[in-house]
């Protein structure tokens, strides 16, 4: 006889595999869109064009700190919230934003002369108004992810990202300057705005209500989210200051790329992630088993990425953006592992927050943020390039990492052991994977041919060797027995 309560279980694991599937759905059609995106405008422009657009979205991005104060992972822990918490939070996002716009425009000035260069007065005035167009979005999209509805919200961005798409390439073509990639970015808020209000029926009003209560727990949410905004953008600041706008392009889009690849894909998951841990209201370490098979799924996914980015740079490089990029592959032989690093590092954030404890988690990323500065601070202080810094951030970020787990361990009462090999396997197997690619002779011939075959290299080393370091752990639950029991039903599902 059919257990009820194993049938409700499984329809929810089942709910859950199925919206994180969409999560990914959505970030990878994002992400395919900016590859495109990236692949014309690279062709397109010149690497100070994106050095400038870079460092002026790197000033609002700081800026934008402020605005992070965690109000919809609040929003996102409340059970069954009525309308007036979900206008609060939109009113209160809206009247930080506005402030935050204002001062942007009023700090132009003073970032063009740290720099030198004017162009940055008008290019950021004109992509303040980002932070207008997004505080007045409608804040009922959020129930997409409460209630797991992927489906509707990838149909939004799709739509916006779009339309956004063409009409920065159009731009581009005509203008063939950097103010292509400003009135592209500009589009895409105003373009998100409108989708918001199309896509889902609430209509906020303005109401301060719940403020005392919203914002008295998201604080520690705030100092999460501004200590990763200042890790991930400190590196293009320092670089603009000791190398030209080329050396921040070239530099600017590893980064890019790099988080395309890794970062982007782990915070899709996270939404998912975030919402279903959240509401279990359990402590990550009543459910061991379920924490180790989250971390090794990420890693399993990020790593190879990253690892295998840095593996094929040059060819990578060579296809995605072309010849005058040549120069950004030994940048992104660095950033694209540590990206993968901190893509992991971030889950260990989110599901803290999601069960919690938003505290330590903030406390995490001050550290991590700590780190990555005290080590750009030294390579700089002792005459070092950004090449050099790029890989002391890497040694960081590894550091970071395997800090995290061994306090996520220590605060949750599990062996520590198993988090580091649940996280650890699939980065030692993108390491066997690397050394496998680097030292094949791919042979001469065009860059598409050498990137093709040593994808396919990439990708067979790096399952064998993960199939490998499992059955010599012996076979140990996590991701990758959980992989194995779903290829193995749909296997037994062919057959019949």
């Amino acid at each position: 006889m059919t257990d009820p309560d194993e049938n409700m279980r499984t329809a929810a694991e089942g709910r859950v595999y199925r919206s994180a599937a969409l999560a990914v759905a959505i970030a990878w059609s994002m992400r395919l869109i900016g590859l495109v995106s990236v692949f014309v405008l690279a062709r397109t422009l010149t690497p100070a064009d994106f050095g400038i657009v870079a460092l002026a979205m790197a000033t609002l991005a700081i800026v934008d700190v402020f605005s992070a104060l965690g109000l919809r992972q609040a929003l996102l822990r409340k059970k069954d919230p009525d309308r007036s918490y979900y206008d609060t939070v939109w009113t209160i996002q809206l009247l930080v934003l506005a402030c935050l716009a204002v001062i942007v425009v009023a700090l132009g000035p003073v970032v063009a002369w740290i720099y030198d260069e004017p162009a940055l007065i008008w290019v950021i005035a004109i992509l303040a108004t980002r932070f207008l167009f997004y505080g007045l979005a409608n804040i009922g999209t959020i129930d997409f992810e409460r209630n797991l509805e992927f489906g509707r919200d990838l149909k939004m961005r799709l739509s916006v990202r779009l339309i956004t798409f063409f009409a920065t390439i159009a731009a581009a073509l005509i203008l063939r300057n950097h103010w292509a990639l400003v009135l592209g970015a500009v589009l895409q808020g105003v373009l998100y705005c409108g989708a918001s209000y199309v896509f889902h029926p609430f209509r906020p009003r303005f109401s301060l209500a719940r403020r005392a209560e919203m914002l008295g727990v998201s604080v520690w949410m705030f100092l999460a989210s501004a200590a990763q905004t200042v890790q991930t953008e400190i590196e293009r600041f320092v670089v603009g200051r000791i190398g030209s706008l080329d050396i921040v392009g070239f530099y600017s889009v590893s980064k890019d790329l790099s988080s395309i690849f890794t970062q982007e894909i782990a915070t899709a998951l996270n939404r998912v992630t975030f919402v279903t841990t959240a509401k279990t209201g359990m402590r990550l370490g009543d459910a061991p088993a379920r924490l180790q098979s989250m971390l090794g799924a990420y890693a399993l996914i990020a790593a190879p990425l990253g690892v295998g980015l840095a593996a094929t740079s040059e060819d990578a490089v060579a296809v995605l953006l072309g010849a005058q990029w040549a120069k950004a592959a030994p940048f992104l032989e660095f950033i694209a592992p540590a990206a993968a690093f901190y893509a992991v590092f971030k889950l260990v954030v989110s599901s803290l927050q999601a069960s919690g404890k938003a505290k330590l988690a903030a406390l995490l990323a001050i550290g991590s943020a700590a780190i990555a500065t005290i080590a750009i601070g030294v390579i700089v202080s002792s005459g070092g390039s950004p090449l050099d810094m790029a890989a002391a951030v890497l040694l960081a970020m590894g550091a970071v990492l395997f800090v995290a787990l061994c306090i996520l361990a220590r605060e949750e009462e599990i062996g520590a052991a198993k988090l580091l090999l649940a996280a650890g396997r699939p980065f030692l197997a993108a390491m066997i994977m690397y050394l496998v690619v680097t030292g094949t002779f791919s042979g001469a011939g065009p860059s598409i041919v050498s990137l093709t075959s040593n994808v396919a290299l990439g990708a067979v080393s790096y399952l064998v060797s993960v199939c490998a370091l499992w059955i010599i752990g012996g076979r140990p639950d996590g991701a990758e027995a959980n992989a194995n029991a779903i290829l193995a039903a749909g296997w037994s599902r062919i057959r019949a």
